[in-house]
């Protein structure tokens, strides 16, 4: 009943599906496995959509899945074919990605399943690997996969939304513009585990609402999970959401007083265990006490973001790599020789990571690219700033997590990197956060005209 479900109402898409299969089988052979793969996550995904009970909802969160996957899908497709790439030239972590994946799928293939010997950082390459094993050993397929999770994303960011008091049509909305979120959409589209940790990033969030709003052990074990699994990618933003959630815990949640000491006591005891099993030491505490040191703060601010080699002679140039790295870079000393001058250099710093890289920072023609993303930004920021306010006075218990995560995140940015391009990858899932804020910035946001609701949904 339920595949008869599915295909009365997705029977266009499967059939335009299927058309197009068989074209991309005669042009290019991973481009049609990707599209039976691109098939396969739909109906998937899908699956689960058709179980919401309510109907208008559910053909809301399909319409906007589908068009976020098609979106990201077109993406992928025009940086995979035309080799797109302004910024790292040809040689980003994704090529190392690819190689550790190629490895890893051989291996399956020929029944061994050992790691050894392959240099790992961390366990993206074998997720993808596993994923070409069964398909084929493609980049195009992992970033085909990058933009099923992407999609993905774009529900969980439609479902804060509704959970801190939006109507369908804001989340729908806020989605939308979500799927065209710049930074999302090019790195989100290629071979990099970015598309994992915003996923994670943006699933613990509203699991963190969830908790705040009704506790029970259950969606705190899932919590668990996805903190610990975030951590593993991504430490310092699994950090920001670990103690986001105690502080909006502390904050927030609606127990009375002595019922939230209670629980309070038995999750900040079980919390800690999350980066422990991780090998961060209780709490962390093995990775704070490295970085949160004066010399290991300057080091990262003032010379880790923008190497300079102690040998360097006129026989020896500095690579290209290298001036890319001095010239998308923003240097603000720490002083912290005195606490009023790294108050606000490190206030100056925030703003950087939160509001930069600005027009005057950009060194090179290439770094225009982000005008895309910081011109808009700057006019939904300012909406952002008067939803926050205008939620915060009616409900503050929804929004407080989503404030102190997207703080926690851009704070440990502004503290460490200075490379404005690896801050517009990692501030990703702070970003999300501040999105949701969105919809609630002005009464005209309720007012707005999409002709695919008008058209099907009412």
């Amino acid at each position: 009943m339920d595949f008869l479900n599915f295909f009365s109402i997705y029977n266009k898409f499967i059939i335009i599906s299927i058309l197009v299969l068989a074209v991309s089988s005669l042009i290019d052979k991973a481009l049609a496995i990707g599209i039976i793969a691109v098939i396969f996550c739909v109906a998937f995904t899908m699956f689960f959509i058709l179980k919401i009970e309510e109907k208008n909802q559910k053909k809301m969160l399909g319409a906007l899945f589908l068009i976020a996957f098609l979106l990201h899908i077109l993406i992928v497709l025009f940086l995979y074919y035309t080799k797109f790439q302004p910024f790292s030239g040809g040689f980003g972590d994704y090529v190392v990605y690819q190689q550790q994946a190629e490895e890893i799928s051989q291996r399956v293939g020929s029944g061994n399943f050992s790691l050894l010997g392959i240099d790992l950082d961390h366990y993206y390459p074998v997720i993808v690997g596993y994923f070409y094993a069964i398909t084929v050993p493609s980049m195009l397929l992992g970033q085909l996969f990058n933009a099923w999770l992407v999609a993905l994303t774009i529900i969980f960011v439609y479902l804060i939304v509704r959970q801190i008091g939006g109507s369908q049509e804001q989340g729908f909305l806020t989605g939308l513009i979500a799927s065209l979120y710049p930074s999302l959409a090019f790195y989100g589209s290629l071979l990099l585990k970015d598309a994992l940790v915003v996923l994670l990033s943006v699933i613990g969030l509203l699991l963190t609402i969830k908790v705040i709003k009704k506790f029970s052990w259950q969606k705190f074990l899932i919590f668990y999970i996805v903190l610990t699994g975030l951590m593993y990618f991504r430490f310092y933003i699994g950090y920001a959401l670990m103690f986001g959630f105690i502080a909006s815990w502390f904050l927030a949640s609606t127990f009375d007083f002595k019922k939230r000491a209670f629980f309070g006591i038995i999750i900040l005891f079980v919390l800690g265990f999350s980066p422990q099993l991780l090998n961060h030491g209780y709490y962390g505490f093995k990775d704070l006490k490295t970085f949160l040191n004066p010399a290991t703060i300057t080091y990262f601010r003032e010379v880790g973001s923008v190497p300079t080699p102690a040998v360097q002679t006129q026989s020896t140039p500095p690579s290209e790599a290298l001036i890319e790295r001095r010239m998308s870079s923003i240097v603000v000393e720490t002083g912290l020789e005195n606490p009023f001058t790294f108050t606000k250099n490190s206030s100056l710093s925030f703003i950087y990571s939160l509001l930069g890289p600005f027009p005057w920072q950009m060194a090179r023609k290439r770094h225009l690219f982000m005008l895309i993303e910081i011109i808009p930004w700057y006019f939904l920021f300012f909406f952002i700033i008067k939803g926050a306010v205008k939620s915060f006075r009616k409900q503050y218990r929804d929004i407080l997590p989503l404030i102190i995560f997207t703080i926690l995140v851009i704070g440990a940015l502004s503290l460490f990197i200075t490379n404005f391009g690896v801050i517009t990858r990692i501030r990703m899932p702070a970003f999300l956060a501040l999105l949701c804020l969105l919809p609630f910035g002005s009464e005209k946001f309720k007012k707005i005209k999409i002709p695919v609701l008008e058209k099907y949904f009412k």
